[in-house]
Protein backbone atom coordinates (compact mmCIF):
# COMPACT_ATOMS: atom_id res chain seq x y z
CA UNK A 1 0.00 0.00 0.00
CA UNK A 2 2.74 2.14 0.98
CA UNK A 3 4.40 1.91 -2.47
CA UNK A 4 0.99 2.52 -4.33
CA UNK A 5 0.50 5.76 -2.27
CA UNK A 6 4.15 7.12 -3.41
CA UNK A 7 3.11 6.29 -6.96
CA UNK A 8 -0.15 7.90 -6.55
CA UNK A 9 1.27 10.89 -5.01
CA UNK A 10 4.12 11.24 -7.83
CA UNK A 11 1.32 11.03 -10.19
CA UNK A 12 -0.46 13.75 -8.19
CA UNK A 13 2.43 16.20 -7.46
CA UNK A 14 3.12 16.34 -11.30
CA UNK A 15 -0.32 17.35 -12.18
CA UNK A 16 -0.05 19.68 -9.04
CA UNK A 17 3.07 21.08 -10.48
CA UNK A 18 1.58 21.55 -14.19
CA UNK A 19 -1.57 23.38 -12.38
CA UNK A 20 0.32 25.91 -10.03
CA UNK A 21 2.88 26.47 -12.83
CA UNK A 22 0.62 27.76 -15.22
CA UNK A 23 -3.14 28.12 -13.40
CA UNK A 24 -6.27 27.18 -14.15
CA UNK A 25 -6.83 28.63 -17.78
CA UNK A 26 -7.25 27.59 -21.22
CA UNK A 27 -3.83 25.73 -21.68
CA UNK A 28 -4.98 23.37 -19.10
CA UNK A 29 -8.24 22.63 -20.05
CA UNK A 30 -6.98 21.84 -23.34
CA UNK A 31 -4.29 19.60 -21.61
CA UNK A 32 -7.11 17.86 -19.50
CA UNK A 33 -9.48 17.74 -22.45
CA UNK A 34 -6.66 15.95 -24.45
CA UNK A 35 -6.52 13.29 -21.92
CA UNK A 36 -10.15 12.17 -22.17
CA UNK A 37 -10.33 10.33 -25.60
CA UNK A 38 -6.83 8.02 -24.83
CA UNK A 39 -8.28 7.57 -21.34
CA UNK A 40 -11.49 6.56 -22.75
CA UNK A 41 -9.73 3.88 -25.16
CA UNK A 42 -7.39 2.82 -22.45
CA UNK A 43 -10.65 2.17 -19.78
CA UNK A 44 -12.59 0.21 -22.24
CA UNK A 45 -10.08 -1.90 -23.73
CA UNK A 46 -7.31 -2.25 -21.19
CA UNK A 47 -9.62 -1.75 -18.06
CA UNK A 48 -11.91 -4.89 -19.13
CA UNK A 49 -9.04 -7.40 -20.41
CA UNK A 50 -7.37 -6.68 -16.75
CA UNK A 51 -10.93 -7.61 -15.03
CA UNK A 52 -10.93 -10.63 -17.56
CA UNK A 53 -7.42 -11.75 -17.94
CA UNK A 54 -6.84 -11.37 -14.06
CA UNK A 55 -8.92 -14.49 -13.16
CA UNK A 56 -8.23 -16.35 -15.80
CA UNK A 57 -4.27 -16.33 -15.39
CA UNK A 58 -5.02 -16.85 -11.55
CA UNK A 59 -6.03 -20.55 -12.48
CA UNK A 60 -3.01 -21.51 -15.46
CA UNK A 61 0.68 -21.18 -14.95
CA UNK A 62 4.08 -21.93 -17.42
CA UNK A 63 3.31 -22.16 -21.27
CA UNK A 64 -0.15 -21.55 -20.97
CA UNK A 65 -0.14 -18.06 -19.15
CA UNK A 66 2.87 -16.65 -21.27
CA UNK A 67 0.88 -17.57 -24.41
CA UNK A 68 -2.31 -15.95 -23.33
CA UNK A 69 -0.57 -12.71 -22.52
CA UNK A 70 1.57 -12.44 -25.24
CA UNK A 71 -2.06 -13.33 -27.32
CA UNK A 72 -3.31 -10.41 -26.04
CA UNK A 73 -0.32 -7.99 -26.25
CA UNK A 74 0.13 -8.88 -29.97
CA UNK A 75 -3.73 -8.33 -30.24
CA UNK A 76 -3.35 -4.82 -28.40
CA UNK A 77 -0.47 -3.60 -30.82
CA UNK A 78 -2.64 -3.94 -33.97
CA UNK A 79 -5.81 -2.59 -31.78
CA UNK A 80 -4.36 0.09 -30.39
CA UNK A 81 -1.97 0.93 -33.05
CA UNK A 82 -5.15 1.15 -35.43
CA UNK A 83 -6.72 3.58 -32.53
CA UNK A 84 -4.42 5.83 -31.94
CA UNK A 85 -3.42 6.33 -36.20
CA UNK A 86 -7.10 6.81 -36.82
CA UNK A 87 -7.23 9.28 -33.85
CA UNK A 88 -4.35 11.15 -34.81
CA UNK A 89 -5.49 11.92 -38.56
CA UNK A 90 -8.78 12.77 -38.02
CA UNK A 91 -8.38 14.56 -34.30
CA UNK A 92 -9.05 18.21 -36.07
CA UNK A 93 -12.59 17.28 -37.09
CA UNK A 94 -13.70 15.06 -33.36
CA UNK A 95 -11.95 17.35 -31.16
CA UNK A 96 -14.06 20.27 -31.84
CA UNK A 97 -17.08 18.32 -31.44
CA UNK A 98 -15.73 17.06 -27.95
CA UNK A 99 -15.09 20.64 -26.47
CA UNK A 100 -17.67 22.85 -27.89
CA UNK A 101 -17.47 25.73 -25.61
CA UNK A 102 -13.62 26.23 -25.94
CA UNK A 103 -12.29 29.07 -28.62
CA UNK A 104 -11.12 28.69 -32.01
CA UNK A 105 -6.98 28.80 -30.22
CA UNK A 106 -8.06 26.52 -27.42
CA UNK A 107 -9.71 23.80 -29.54
CA UNK A 108 -6.20 24.26 -32.01
CA UNK A 109 -4.32 23.68 -28.77
CA UNK A 110 -6.23 20.43 -27.96
CA UNK A 111 -5.82 19.18 -31.02
CA UNK A 112 -2.12 19.16 -30.59
CA UNK A 113 -2.03 17.60 -26.85
CA UNK A 114 -4.63 14.98 -27.67
CA UNK A 115 -1.93 13.98 -30.55
CA UNK A 116 1.29 13.58 -28.49
CA UNK A 117 -1.18 11.57 -25.45
CA UNK A 118 -2.43 9.25 -28.36
CA UNK A 119 1.38 8.22 -28.06
CA UNK A 120 1.23 7.64 -24.63
CA UNK A 121 -2.49 5.29 -25.16
CA UNK A 122 -0.13 3.36 -27.42
CA UNK A 123 2.10 2.39 -24.75
CA UNK A 124 0.25 2.41 -21.56
CA UNK A 125 -2.33 -0.32 -23.42
CA UNK A 126 0.27 -2.34 -24.83
CA UNK A 127 1.55 -3.29 -21.04
CA UNK A 128 -1.89 -3.93 -19.71
CA UNK A 129 -1.68 -7.83 -20.57
CA UNK A 130 1.92 -8.03 -18.48
CA UNK A 131 0.81 -5.91 -15.75
CA UNK A 132 -2.37 -8.72 -15.63
CA UNK A 133 0.08 -11.48 -15.21
CA UNK A 134 1.80 -9.41 -12.58
CA UNK A 135 -1.36 -9.41 -10.63
CA UNK A 136 -2.80 -13.11 -11.37
CA UNK A 137 0.87 -14.31 -10.04
CA UNK A 138 0.50 -12.15 -6.36
CA UNK A 139 3.06 -10.11 -7.59
CA UNK A 140 2.28 -6.27 -6.93
CA UNK A 141 5.29 -5.24 -5.71
CA UNK A 142 7.30 -4.89 -8.54
CA UNK A 143 5.18 -3.67 -11.23
CA UNK A 144 4.25 -0.54 -8.23
CA UNK A 145 7.89 0.05 -7.85
CA UNK A 146 8.50 0.06 -11.42
CA UNK A 147 5.40 2.44 -12.00
CA UNK A 148 6.68 5.01 -9.50
CA UNK A 149 10.18 5.26 -11.07
CA UNK A 150 8.38 5.96 -14.22
CA UNK A 151 6.45 8.46 -12.29
CA UNK A 152 9.56 10.25 -11.05
CA UNK A 153 11.41 10.28 -14.42
CA UNK A 154 8.45 11.60 -15.77
CA UNK A 155 8.00 14.93 -12.66
CA UNK A 156 11.86 15.51 -12.68
CA UNK A 157 11.45 15.68 -17.19
CA UNK A 158 8.22 18.35 -16.57
CA UNK A 159 10.01 20.31 -13.74
CA UNK A 160 12.91 20.64 -15.55
CA UNK A 161 11.81 21.59 -18.91
CA UNK A 162 7.59 22.79 -18.08
CA UNK A 163 8.82 26.54 -18.62
CA UNK A 164 10.27 26.07 -21.51
CA UNK A 165 8.31 24.17 -23.58
CA UNK A 166 4.65 25.15 -22.00
CA UNK A 167 1.58 23.13 -21.92
CA UNK A 168 3.37 20.74 -24.56
CA UNK A 169 6.04 19.82 -22.18
CA UNK A 170 2.95 18.18 -19.64
CA UNK A 171 1.98 16.01 -22.55
CA UNK A 172 5.19 14.45 -22.93
CA UNK A 173 6.02 14.23 -19.78
CA UNK A 174 2.71 11.74 -19.33
CA UNK A 175 3.44 9.91 -22.38
CA UNK A 176 7.19 9.72 -20.99
CA UNK A 177 5.96 7.66 -17.78
CA UNK A 178 3.25 5.64 -19.86
CA UNK A 179 6.38 4.37 -22.13
CA UNK A 180 9.05 3.66 -19.65
CA UNK A 181 6.04 1.57 -17.36
CA UNK A 182 5.22 -0.75 -20.55
CA UNK A 183 9.04 -1.21 -20.98
CA UNK A 184 9.46 -1.96 -17.02
CA UNK A 185 6.54 -4.06 -17.62
CA UNK A 186 7.26 -6.73 -20.21
CA UNK A 187 9.93 -8.42 -18.68
CA UNK A 188 7.30 -10.88 -17.16
CA UNK A 189 6.37 -12.32 -20.65
CA UNK A 190 9.58 -13.57 -21.46
CA UNK A 191 10.92 -16.13 -22.73
CA UNK A 192 8.10 -15.43 -25.21
CA UNK A 193 6.01 -18.11 -25.90
CA UNK A 194 4.24 -18.01 -29.43
CA UNK A 195 0.24 -17.42 -28.82
CA UNK A 196 -2.12 -19.95 -29.97
CA UNK A 197 -4.91 -17.32 -31.53
CA UNK A 198 -7.38 -20.71 -31.64
CA UNK A 199 -6.26 -21.54 -27.64
CA UNK A 200 -9.51 -22.47 -25.65
CA UNK A 201 -8.08 -20.15 -22.97
CA UNK A 202 -7.54 -17.31 -25.68
CA UNK A 203 -11.47 -17.73 -27.12
CA UNK A 204 -12.88 -17.86 -23.64
CA UNK A 205 -11.20 -14.67 -22.97
CA UNK A 206 -12.48 -12.63 -25.84
CA UNK A 207 -16.15 -13.97 -25.20
CA UNK A 208 -16.06 -12.91 -22.03
CA UNK A 209 -14.44 -9.40 -23.09
CA UNK A 210 -17.10 -8.83 -26.12
CA UNK A 211 -20.26 -7.57 -23.37
CA UNK A 212 -17.97 -5.89 -21.09
CA UNK A 213 -16.42 -4.01 -24.12
CA UNK A 214 -19.70 -3.18 -25.71
CA UNK A 215 -21.46 -2.04 -22.60
CA UNK A 216 -18.55 -0.36 -21.48
CA UNK A 217 -17.65 1.96 -24.38
CA UNK A 218 -20.90 3.31 -23.47
CA UNK A 219 -20.73 4.12 -20.38
CA UNK A 220 -16.82 4.89 -20.16
CA UNK A 221 -17.94 8.24 -22.06
CA UNK A 222 -18.89 9.37 -18.84
CA UNK A 223 -15.58 11.54 -18.89
CA UNK A 224 -15.98 12.71 -22.39
CA UNK A 225 -19.43 14.04 -21.23
CA UNK A 226 -17.90 15.82 -17.96
CA UNK A 227 -15.32 17.49 -20.68
CA UNK A 228 -18.15 18.49 -23.22
CA UNK A 229 -20.09 20.05 -20.73
CA UNK A 230 -17.75 22.02 -18.78
CA UNK A 231 -16.25 23.38 -21.74
CA UNK A 232 -19.38 25.06 -21.44
CA UNK A 233 -18.47 26.80 -17.99
CA UNK A 234 -15.85 29.26 -17.18
CA UNK A 235 -12.48 29.02 -18.52
CA UNK A 236 -10.56 27.13 -16.08
CA UNK A 237 -13.69 25.14 -14.98
CA UNK A 238 -12.75 21.99 -16.35
CA UNK A 239 -9.29 21.79 -15.18
CA UNK A 240 -10.26 22.38 -11.73
CA UNK A 241 -13.21 19.42 -12.08
CA UNK A 242 -10.37 17.49 -13.69
CA UNK A 243 -8.42 17.97 -10.79
CA UNK A 244 -10.90 17.25 -8.05
CA UNK A 245 -11.37 14.59 -10.23
CA UNK A 246 -8.02 13.06 -9.78
CA UNK A 247 -7.05 13.86 -6.13
CA UNK A 248 -10.55 11.25 -5.49
CA UNK A 249 -9.10 8.84 -8.22
CA UNK A 250 -5.76 8.87 -6.53
CA UNK A 251 -7.22 8.38 -3.19
CA UNK A 252 -9.45 5.64 -4.45
CA UNK A 253 -6.67 3.94 -6.68
CA UNK A 254 -4.78 3.63 -3.00
CA UNK A 255 -7.38 1.88 -2.00
CA UNK A 256 -8.17 -0.28 -4.58
CA UNK A 257 -4.58 -1.76 -5.27
CA UNK A 258 -4.55 -2.29 -1.48
CA UNK A 259 -7.79 -3.88 -0.80
CA UNK A 260 -9.74 -4.83 -3.96
CA UNK A 261 -7.10 -5.25 -6.35
CA UNK A 262 -5.64 -8.28 -4.37
CA UNK A 263 -9.23 -9.39 -3.46
CA UNK A 264 -9.59 -10.35 -7.02
CA UNK A 265 -7.44 -13.65 -6.98
CA UNK A 266 -8.72 -14.76 -4.15
CA UNK A 267 -12.54 -14.25 -5.29
CA UNK A 268 -11.94 -16.23 -8.32
CA UNK A 269 -10.17 -19.14 -6.55
CA UNK A 270 -13.66 -19.21 -4.14
CA UNK A 271 -16.00 -18.90 -6.96
CA UNK A 272 -14.53 -21.88 -8.87
CA UNK A 273 -14.10 -24.25 -5.66
CA UNK A 274 -18.31 -22.88 -5.12
CA UNK A 275 -17.36 -21.35 -1.14
CA UNK A 276 -20.00 -18.68 -1.35
CA UNK A 277 -20.17 -18.26 2.21
CA UNK A 278 -16.49 -16.94 2.28
CA UNK A 279 -16.89 -14.93 -1.02
CA UNK A 280 -19.72 -13.49 0.57
CA UNK A 281 -17.64 -12.84 3.69
CA UNK A 282 -14.65 -11.06 2.14
CA UNK A 283 -16.98 -9.12 -0.23
CA UNK A 284 -18.63 -7.40 2.89
CA UNK A 285 -15.32 -7.56 4.80
CA UNK A 286 -13.72 -5.25 1.67
CA UNK A 287 -17.20 -3.28 1.60
CA UNK A 288 -17.15 -2.02 5.19
CA UNK A 289 -13.46 -1.05 4.99
CA UNK A 290 -13.70 1.17 1.85
CA UNK A 291 -16.71 2.30 2.64
CA UNK A 292 -15.86 3.34 6.19
CA UNK A 293 -11.89 4.68 5.07
CA UNK A 294 -14.17 6.63 2.40
CA UNK A 295 -16.57 8.38 4.68
CA UNK A 296 -13.88 9.43 7.04
CA UNK A 297 -12.00 10.99 4.22
CA UNK A 298 -14.58 12.57 3.50
CA UNK A 299 -15.38 14.15 6.61
CA UNK A 300 -12.08 15.50 6.42
CA UNK A 301 -12.77 17.03 3.72
CA UNK A 302 -15.65 18.62 4.64
CA UNK A 303 -13.42 20.20 7.46
CA UNK A 304 -10.52 21.37 7.40
CA UNK A 305 -10.15 20.58 3.58
CA UNK A 306 -10.68 23.93 2.41
CA UNK A 307 -7.65 24.70 5.18
CA UNK A 308 -5.32 22.25 3.19
CA UNK A 309 -6.04 22.54 -0.25
CA UNK A 310 -5.54 26.16 0.32
CA UNK A 311 -1.93 25.73 1.99
CA UNK A 312 -1.21 22.79 -1.18
CA UNK A 313 -2.29 24.50 -4.07
CA UNK A 314 -2.75 28.50 -3.57
CA UNK A 315 0.70 28.86 -5.02
CA UNK A 316 2.27 30.38 -8.08
CA UNK A 317 -0.49 30.97 -10.82
CA UNK A 318 -3.32 29.14 -9.42
CA UNK A 319 -5.16 31.83 -7.24
CA UNK A 320 -7.18 31.78 -4.13
CA UNK A 321 -10.64 32.08 -5.73
CA UNK A 322 -10.06 28.78 -7.90
CA UNK A 323 -8.71 26.82 -5.12
CA UNK A 324 -12.41 27.68 -3.23
CA UNK A 325 -14.04 26.75 -6.16
CA UNK A 326 -12.19 23.52 -6.11
CA UNK A 327 -12.95 23.10 -2.49
CA UNK A 328 -16.61 23.43 -3.59
CA UNK A 329 -16.68 21.00 -6.60
CA UNK A 330 -15.10 18.33 -3.95
CA UNK A 331 -17.65 18.51 -1.86
CA UNK A 332 -20.08 18.28 -4.96
CA UNK A 333 -18.57 14.79 -5.60
CA UNK A 334 -18.30 13.29 -2.52
CA UNK A 335 -20.93 10.34 -3.96
CA UNK A 336 -18.62 9.90 -6.78
CA UNK A 337 -15.68 9.09 -3.83
CA UNK A 338 -17.70 6.41 -1.58
CA UNK A 339 -19.86 4.69 -4.68
CA UNK A 340 -16.42 5.01 -6.61
CA UNK A 341 -15.05 2.50 -3.75
CA UNK A 342 -17.54 0.45 -2.78
CA UNK A 343 -18.63 -0.02 -6.58
CA UNK A 344 -15.03 -1.60 -7.34
CA UNK A 345 -15.42 -4.05 -4.99
CA UNK A 346 -19.08 -4.87 -5.95
CA UNK A 347 -17.90 -4.83 -9.67
CA UNK A 348 -14.67 -6.91 -8.72
CA UNK A 349 -17.25 -9.75 -7.39
CA UNK A 350 -18.95 -10.15 -10.65
CA UNK A 351 -16.07 -10.41 -12.72
CA UNK A 352 -14.47 -13.04 -9.97
CA UNK A 353 -17.66 -15.27 -11.08
CA UNK A 354 -16.72 -14.74 -14.64
CA UNK A 355 -20.08 -12.59 -14.98
CA UNK A 356 -19.36 -9.66 -17.19
CA UNK A 357 -22.85 -9.17 -18.38
CA UNK A 358 -24.41 -7.90 -15.06
CA UNK A 359 -21.67 -4.76 -14.15
CA UNK A 360 -21.82 -3.58 -17.82
CA UNK A 361 -26.08 -3.72 -17.52
CA UNK A 362 -26.18 -1.51 -14.66
CA UNK A 363 -23.50 0.65 -15.53
CA UNK A 364 -25.46 1.50 -19.13
CA UNK A 365 -28.85 2.19 -17.03
CA UNK A 366 -26.94 4.04 -14.85
CA UNK A 367 -25.29 5.96 -17.48
CA UNK A 368 -28.29 6.93 -18.99
CA UNK A 369 -29.66 8.46 -16.25
CA UNK A 370 -26.70 10.52 -15.55
CA UNK A 371 -26.43 12.03 -18.99
CA UNK A 372 -29.93 13.70 -18.32
CA UNK A 373 -28.75 14.64 -14.37
CA UNK A 374 -25.37 16.09 -15.54
CA UNK A 375 -26.89 18.21 -18.32
CA UNK A 376 -29.67 19.25 -15.96
CA UNK A 377 -26.77 19.89 -13.31
CA UNK A 378 -25.21 22.46 -16.07
CA UNK A 379 -27.93 24.42 -16.36
CA UNK A 380 -28.93 24.82 -12.62
CA UNK A 381 -25.38 24.90 -11.14
CA UNK A 382 -22.63 24.68 -13.80
CA UNK A 383 -20.14 22.59 -12.91
CA UNK A 384 -21.19 21.69 -9.61
CA UNK A 385 -24.43 20.88 -10.96
CA UNK A 386 -22.37 18.81 -13.31
CA UNK A 387 -20.63 16.87 -10.34
CA UNK A 388 -23.69 16.19 -8.22
CA UNK A 389 -25.59 14.82 -11.17
CA UNK A 390 -22.34 12.40 -11.49
CA UNK A 391 -22.89 11.00 -7.84
CA UNK A 392 -26.50 10.88 -8.23
CA UNK A 393 -26.31 8.37 -10.70
CA UNK A 394 -23.28 6.58 -9.36
CA UNK A 395 -24.94 6.13 -6.08
CA UNK A 396 -28.00 4.39 -8.21
CA UNK A 397 -25.15 1.71 -9.68
CA UNK A 398 -23.38 0.99 -6.62
CA UNK A 399 -26.75 0.39 -4.94
CA UNK A 400 -28.11 -1.90 -7.66
CA UNK A 401 -25.13 -3.92 -8.20
CA UNK A 402 -25.16 -4.79 -4.49
CA UNK A 403 -28.82 -5.85 -4.44
CA UNK A 404 -28.22 -8.00 -7.66
CA UNK A 405 -24.60 -9.32 -6.13
CA UNK A 406 -26.48 -10.29 -2.86
CA UNK A 407 -29.32 -11.81 -4.31
CA UNK A 408 -27.30 -14.29 -5.98
CA UNK A 409 -24.67 -14.89 -3.78
CA UNK A 410 -27.96 -16.27 -1.09
CA UNK A 411 -28.63 -18.42 -3.65
CA UNK A 412 -24.95 -20.04 -4.45
CA UNK A 413 -24.87 -20.40 -0.96
CA UNK A 414 -28.30 -22.05 -0.20
CA UNK A 415 -26.98 -24.40 -3.58
CA UNK A 416 -23.29 -25.11 -2.23
CA UNK A 417 -23.02 -28.36 -0.41
CA UNK A 418 -22.54 -26.76 2.73
CA UNK A 419 -25.79 -24.54 2.52
CA UNK A 420 -27.50 -27.99 1.87
CA UNK A 421 -26.12 -29.71 5.26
Amino acid sequence: MAITALNTGTLFAYQWFVVTQLGAGPGTDALFAGMVMPQLVLNVISGSLGYVLVPMLSVVDGRARSSTTWGFAIALALIFGGLATALWLLAPWWVPLSVPGFDAATIQQTVTLTRIQLVGMLFAGLGAPFNAAYQAQHRFIYPAVMALLAGLVALAFVVVLLGRGGVETAAWGLTLRAALQFLFQVRIGFPFVFPNFRDKEFADALRKLKPLIAGTVYYKTDQLLDRFLASMTPSGSLSLLHLAQQIYAAGNLVLANAIAIPLTPRLAKYAKDQDWAIFRREVMRALYILGGLGLLAFILIVFPGRIILQLFFAHGNLKAEAVNKLWEIMLALGMVWISGLTGQVLSTSFYAMSDTKTPTKVGVIGFTLGIGLKIAGLFLGGVIGIAIGSGVYMIFNSVAMYSMLFRRLGYSVDASPEGKS
